[in-house]
């Protein structure tokens, strides 16, 4: 993320906070709407800046070749190209920048492989720029973009636990389990920052399909519900394998 900061103005037109500065690029094969977009960005945030636009994946990595990768970009499911979302958004992530879907709609299949594949979130095209910018700095912090789009495209997957991704799936069986953040973090190798990120993205999953989970109890209900975990055994009945409880949140 770039350390310079811009102004941004509060939605009732006054000065708002100086917010950190986004870097952000957009992959769509559609030039006008690229051209509104950047124009409609520029009004709204200066510190949200378009840096690149590109009609396909591979174009925009030549652009922006030698440069930082963009913190986020926004990506359209369907190009002129013979690429899928899976592909797309897996070269992105590769490249260090996080992906934002932008689509036209009615695309839930493509945009669920999109989210599997490890987009933080899907948005429709004729949604506000406001609305945008603010999915963009939720993306660039490491969360999931709540959204009816997002859900709609959960939901196409008739498996219970497909909107995680296996390592999310991991993290939810570690923390719901008993272990706390820092220990999970060890576990699997990564900071306790990424753990938490991790766990920002569960949740914002789960509130997605309508079904919160704000509490380390309530995450343990959700795993125990879409079989991450076994259920404590009732009083009197045969004790499963060992397996961490579950403790209350601090």
């Amino acid at each position: 993320m770039g350390l310079t900061e811009g102004r941004h103005d509060g939605p009732d037109g006054t000065d708002g906070a100086l917010r950190p500065r986004l870097r952000i690029a957009a992959v769509d094969d559609h030039p006008a709407l690229l051209a509104g977009l950047r124009l409609e960005l520029a009004r709204l945030d200066d510190a949200l800046v378009l840096v690149a636009t590109a009609p396909t994946v591979p174009d925009l990595m030549v652009q922006l070749a030698g440069a930082p990768a963009p913190d986020v970009v926004l990506l359209d499911l369907r190009l002129g190209d013979d690429s899928t979302p899976a592909g797309n958004v897996a070269a992105l992530l590769e490249a260090g920048s996080r992906v934002l879907v932008y689509t036209e709609g009615r695309q839930h299949a493509e945009a669920l492989e999109a989210l599997q594949a490890g987009a933080q979130g899907v948005l429709l095209k004729d949604r506000p720029v406001a609305t945008v910018a603010e999915a963009l700095r939720s993306v660039a912090d490491g969360d999931t973009v709540s959204s009816a789009e997002t859900a709609a495209a959960l939901q196409v997957d008739d498996t219970l636990t497909s909107h995680l991704s296996p390592q999310e799936r991991r993290v939810l069986e570690l923390y719901a389990g008993g272990m706390p953040a820092r220990s999970v973090a060890l576990r699997l190798g990564v900071t306790q920052e990424t753990a938490k990120s991790y766990l920002k993205r569960i949740r914002a999953k789960y509130a997605a399909l309508d079904r919160p989970a704000y509490t380390r109890m309530e995450l343990y209900r959700r795993a125990v519900e879409d079989g991450v975990l076994a259920p404590l055994p009732a009083p009197g009945a045969p004790a499963p394998p060992v397996r961490p409880r579950p403790r209350a949140d601090d």
